[in-house]
């Protein structure tokens, strides 16, 4: 990575030569009004989704939306201004592996079943320290909490523990980075992410009839909502527990979604209204050319793109009607 090639000026006007490619809100709408499967499928060869790193012909959906999230890795390695805004990206993919080889490991299924693209870690180490309880060549936090999760395992093999234990070392990782980073973007985006992540899971931790003890272990560090705000909230009730924890815009944005959780009991409008309210600090700067924004904002609209072609497609299959895939569709970039 020449310094030439990973100053902002530069990646800026990289990212917006290719901004064009993104599926746009027009272009999904196209994808799930396609008559079937097949036509959708048709539908992503014309858009060129996974298709500019080689024919995308005979691939399954899956498979394309791979080839396209590789693309964008090597975009990142070949722009990112630093080596610690790479690894804060790709940081979560690592934590979701981990997720993923743990429950095929305790499903005693092949490691190898599922497909899985790397982040900062190759999968294959991921593999290896899971099938062999070693971590000696992972990160303190993922080393910490896999150590944890082993402890926890003597006793009985909870499933509930490893998301929790990961996610609070995915947050302590991220917290451990972004001092290096010293951007106020990055920052900003990950204290709103712990922030409203931890409102959702006192919701979540609440509607399971579990005790406050309980989500005070599921407090992830990171952001700006003290640990005894939150847990102080937790026995409140619900017309008055948002006020407590979420202020200012967190209110505003996360007051529509509160309303619809307290009439369905789903918190998928919560966590729908966090990554919208995440992907609107990007949009800001979106053509900030001397700053961070443009790369970070291409590369989450790559992952959020990826997500939406995944659950109209996964629709499609499964024969799920298009306007129960829509609703359910975040925000596009």
């Amino acid at each position: 990575m020449s310094e030439s090639n990973s100053s902002y000026p530069f990646a800026s006007a990289r990212v917006k030569a290719i901004e064009t490619r993104l599926i746009t809100k027009e272009k999904l709408n196209r994808l799930i009004e396609a008559k079937d499967y097949d036509a959708a499928m048709r539908q992503l060869a014309e858009f060129g989704y996974g298709q500019s790193a080689g024919s995308g012909a005979g691939c399954s959906f899956e498979e394309l939306i791979q080839k396209e999230l590789m693309e964008t890795d090597v975009l990142l390695e070949e722009l990112s201004p630093s080596d610690v805004f790479t690894r804060i990206m790709r940081a979560e993919r690592d934590y979701f592996n981990l997720k993923v080889l743990i429950k095929l490991h305790m499903q005693e299924k092949p490691l190898d079943s599922f497909p899985l693209l790397p982040g900062n870690v190759p999968v294959e180490t991921l593999r290896r320290a899971v099938s062999e309880n070693n971590y000696q060549d992972l990160s303190d936090a993922m080393t910490e909490a896999l150590q944890y999760i082993d402890r926890q395992f003597t006793a009985a093999a909870d499933a509930s523990i490893v998301g929790v234990a990961l996610d609070r070392a995915y947050a302590k990782e991220i917290v451990s980075l972004l001092p290096q980073m010293k951007n106020p973007l990055v920052s900003a985006y990950f204290t709103a992410f712990f922030d409203m992540s931890n409102i959702i899971a006192l919701l979540r931790v609440r509607a399971a009839g579990l005790p406050r003890e309980s989500y005070e272990r599921v407090v992830t560090h990171g952001g700006s909502i003290d640990k005894r705000t939150l847990s102080e909230a937790f026995d409140l009730p619900n017309e008055s527990l948002l006020a407590a924890v979420a202020k200012g815009s967190y209110y505003d944005v996360l007051a529509p979604a509160f309303e619809a959780y307290a009439k369905t009991g789903s918190l998928y409008m919560m966590e729908k209204a966090r990554d919208d309210y995440l992907l609107s600090l990007l949009k800001e700067q979106r053509h900030d050319m001397f700053g961070i924004g443009p790369l970070m904002g291409y590369y989450i609209a790559r992952q959020r793109e990826a997500a939406a072609v995944r659950l109209v497609m996964t629709a499609k299959l499964g024969g799920v009607e298009m306007d129960v895939a829509a609703s359910r569709l975040k925000e596009l970039y």
